[in-house]
């Protein structure tokens, strides 16, 4: 959720710790979802909001929308294979700019703002809030660029994906799929 505020604000961790007056290692562990900002006492948060030059209130409300409008967050009880698709396309994205800003030092096609921006994404995903259809997309994308254990060793808030088990159900990304990605059959998906 943060990542998105400090990116549309122009701030890094370390300036909304300083501006703020909250400890560096307080605001990274709020900014990175490994402590709830709604936890963390209304002082806390006046001081982060105040130095942010947001409503509290509206900090909230961002919070609330947020797990909602991330697509590897919502619900998928009623979705169909486009949606899966959709899924798909929108995690391989992301991604594929995380492995470029990583491991493709050279690019010089590289949009160097999107890449911090889809970086400080990824850092922020949060393992246990995803499905067990959207994790096996991410082993499945990962395998298939051949970066799975590259890309954990980077986003350790991912690492249990190397743990990974195949879906014991099919899932389908097309209704007619092609199959020509091993690492997608490999974890039971038809692509």
């Amino acid at each position: 959720m943060f990542e998105d505020i400090l990116f549309e604000k122009n701030m890094s961790i370390y300036q909304l710790s300083a501006e703020s007056g909250v400890g560096y290692n307080y605001v990274f562990k709020i900014v990175k979802n490994q402590t709830d900002f709604s936890r963390c006492g209304i002082e806390t948060a006046k001081k982060i909001a105040d130095a942010l030059a947001m409503d509290l209130n509206h900090i909230y409300a961002y919070k609330e929308l947020y797990f909602q409008r991330k697509i590897y967050y919502q619900d998928q009880t009623n979705w169909d294979c486009y949606m899966f698709g959709e899924l798909n396309a929108e995690l391989n994205k992301i991604f594929i700019v995380g492995i470029d800003y990583h491991f493709a030092k050279d690019s010089v096609s590289r949009d160097i703002e999107v890449c911090k921006k889809y970086d400080m994404e990824i850092s922020c995903i949060r393992y246990d809030k995803l499905s067990e259809n959207t994790k096996c997309i991410m082993v499945a994308i990962l395998n298939q660029q051949k970066k799975l254990r590259e890309f954990i060793s980077v986003y350790g808030n991912l690492k249990e994906l190397l743990k990974q088990k195949p879906l014991s159900k099919k899932l389908f990304l097309s209704e007619k799929p092609f199959n020509l990605f091993q690492a997608y059959k490999a974890m039971n998906i038809e692509y």
